[in-house]
């Protein structure tokens, strides 16, 4: 007998998630045969071919017509649509290749293409579907996934369901020829909910026990126990919280006598009422190590192996008023329950054994400086075997140059730390722990060790003021010396009131009101933005015009010379950051998203991205991507590809302008091209 453990779309699919495979070892330590499948990275790969994409874009092209208007989405898309599919193939040898993975215009070129790939393959399959990867979503329109109702209609809404095909000429016929006892499906992220239960009603239509756990569904376990509708539609039963025993138990179960009451940490339909059994909470340090048997590691976007490890479940803070994580744990009496150091460094290197693997995302929500010096000095013996990490952290003063170099020597490539305001006030009222003036000399013995950073922040917090917000912004400008480095990153977006924090629980003191109809939804995670005000604070069109016209503004200027793209020319998703961050440390990065201000002491090249698609009309030419189309001489277009711009700036000139335009104003529109992913930057 067999057990079959399944990730389904959609999260972008870098490298795997921890849940299967830690799953899977403690199943396998009892004894059970665990089979793995990511439906995700197999999907994507399975999905996106020239010949698929070839049918997907005539689809298209069909249904609009001939006569594509390029101001509308989809016929811009159309339009790219015979270059995406004349380039899949080679986009995704990108990623599987370990010298082209590294030239960042190839590989923002090969994103390109896979993620325009996945919009073509959805508008394709309907209008109304939508799937992307940058931000991951999988959205139906007219379907809101917070509704039970809504998801039940769209699980069996078939013509939008852009993964049928694979599943029925992969999956399902694997999972026949396994003939697996049962069938767990882990829906860990919110974009994963469409897709999930598609998937889930599926599989029990082919007959198959179903049981879906992960953290999505562990928010929502008061409002399934009043749903039964959920289980009688998309699964036999629901494991909530931690999965290790209560799967252990439920196979052991359904051999035996069927007593699914001693289960722990279960909910299942009886009688047509929801059954709630008691919780059990594991013991982090007794887990064995995750195993990644039988996952394809090729089949995710990377050329080596990125595995996630986990040092403890939980925060060690656990106060941030604007956090669920603190929810989410809170069946332990522990806040954060932390695995013992020695148990950590034996986990990777079996798995560095085991899978070839010497790069790692740990996982937890905050690594304390305490514990990864510790973790530093249990890794120590193994130190010339080039491993590499990345982690989330606190910006606390325990960053200090000695702590910093001590990771840096384990092999700790990047640290992604919340900032969240640079005003003390407003880090105070969130209770963060904190303290504003801390954070730039954590950065600074960070940059001194040559460890890179991401800074997460973000404006709108309840009763921050635009004054406090300004001075976010203000320091993200103040430290460009430290901050703009190629593989440093950075974000700030607009807060979300989310229901399982204190901000929610306690907005009646912080004077937050609510619309009558912001909870009228079976699964709410967040309030949407509209659905809500703060008369203490910003409202969110003030959030929103701050950020558009102030501070996104001055952040493109001040960082122009990396950060000027959407997302930058130096990849800083986790797992590409420890990759980068491993090939390039003591290498020169000559990729730019500026000519000014770098052609000071070096000559640059400029050229057309590989990801555009060309079409030439006489004396104009035509150049577009997924996202924006240019229509340029084509005297222009052919002088400025492989020009070379010396340190004097002055090649620019001499390109064949019309009219009168300035220096600055030439300038200007090249640097324009290169922030829309158009033109190509890189040191000659």
């Amino acid at each position: 007998m067999s057990i079959a453990l399944i990730f389904p779309p959609v999260v972008d699919p870098r490298a795997p998630h921890l849940a299967l495979p830690s799953l899977a070892a403690y199943l396998r330590e009892q004894g059970e045969d665990v089979r793995l499948y990511d439906c995700n990275a197999a999907g994507l790969r399975w999905l996106l071919t020239g010949e698929r994409l070839q049918h997907a874009a005539a689809a298209l092209r069909r249904r609009l017509g001939a006569d594509l208007d390029l101001g509308t989405p989809e016929g811009l898309l159309a339009l790219y649509g015979r270059r995406v599919a004349a380039g899949i193939d080679d986009a995704l040898a990108v990623f599987d290749d370990p010298e082209r993975f590294f030239d960042a215009h190839a590989f923002n070129s090969a994103r390109e293409l896979v993620v325009a790939g996945l919009a073509i393959t959805a508008a394709a399959c309907h209008p109304d579907v939508r799937w992307d990867i940058m931000p991951p979503r999988y959205d139906i329109a007219g379907v809101n996934p917070q509704r039970l109702d809504d998801l039940v209609r769209a699980s069996a809404m078939h013509e939008c369901n852009v993964f049928a095909a694979h599943w029925e000429e992969w999956l399902l016929p694997a999972l026949a020829a396994q003939a697996p006892e049962l069938v767990g499906l882990t829906i860990t992220n919110r974009q994963q909910l469409i897709p999930g239960l598609m998937l889930a009603r599926r599989l029990r239509e082919a007959g198959h026990y179903v049981v879906i756990g992960g953290t999505v569904f562990t928010k929502f376990t008061a409002e399934l126990r009043e749903r039964p509708a959920f289980f009688a539609n998309f699964c036999d039963a629901l494991v909530a919280y931690e999965g290790e025993a209560a799967l252990a138990a439920l196979l052991a179960q359904r051999r035996a006598e069927r007593r699914y009451e001693r289960v722990p940490n279960l909910m299942y339909l009886e009688d047509g009422a929801v059954r709630v059994t008691p919780t059990r909470v594991e013991d982090i340090d007794a887990l064995p190590t995750p195993d990644f048997a039988g996952l394809d590691l090729d089949a995710y976007l990377a050329p080596y192996p990125v595995l996630p490890i986990l040092t403890g479940k939980g925060c060690y803070f656990n106060r941030c008023k604007f956090c669920d994580i603190p929810y989410i744990n809170h069946i332990s009496r522990k806040a954060y329950r932390l695995r013992a150091v020695e148990r950590i460094a034996a986990d990777v290197d079996t798995l560095a054994r085991r899978f070839g693997c010497r790069h790692f995302l740990i996982t937890d929500e905050a690594l304390s400086p305490k514990l990864l010096v510790k973790l530093a000095e249990a890794l120590a013996p193994v130190r010339d075997r080039g491993y590499s990490f990345t982690g989330y952290a606190r910006l606390e003063e325990g960053f200090t140059p000695e702590v910093c170099g001590a990771i840096a020597g384990m092999g700790m490539k990047k640290l992604y730390f919340g900032l969240e305001s640079a005003a003390q006030e407003t880090l105070d009222h969130m209770d963060k722990g904190t303290d504003a003036d801390v954070a730039a000399t954590v950065l600074r013995n960070c940059a001194d060790a040559g460890i890179l950073f991401h800074l997460f922040s973000i404006v709108g917090f309840p009763e921050e003021s635009a004054e406090s917000a300004r001075r976010t912004c203000d320091f993200l400008i103040d430290q460009a010396a430290i901050i703009d480095r190629p593989g440093n990153t950075f974000d700030m977006h607009p807060f979300g009131l989310e229901l399982r924090t204190d901000y929610f629980r306690e907005r009646a003191s912080y004077g937050i009101e609510l619309a009558p109809d912001s909870l009228a939804a079976d699964f709410v995670v967040g309030i949407e933005r509209s659905q809500w005000r703060d008369p203490r604070g910003l409202d969110g069109r003030e959030v929103d015009r701050l950020l558009r016209e102030e501070f996104y503004p001055r952040l493109r200027h001040t960082y122009h010379r990396y950060h000027a793209t959407r997302d930058g020319v130096y990849p800083g998703f986790e797992e590409y950051a420890g990759l980068y961050g491993a090939h390039y440390g003591g290498r020169e990065f000559p990729y730019f998203t500026s000519v000014t201000d770098c052609a000071a002491g070096f000559p640059l090249v400029l050229s057309w991205s590989s990801a555009l698609v060309v079409m030439r009309h006489g004396s104009e030419v035509l150049v577009a991507h997924r996202q924006a189309y240019l229509r340029l001489a084509a005297d222009w277009f052919d002088a400025l590809n492989g020009l070379k711009v010396g340190a004097d700036l002055a090649a620019i000139d001499e390109l064949p302008w019309s009219g009168t335009n300035s220096r600055d104003a030439r300038l200007a529109y090249v640097n324009q091209l290169a922030a829309q992913r158009f033109l190509d930057i890189r040191r000659a």
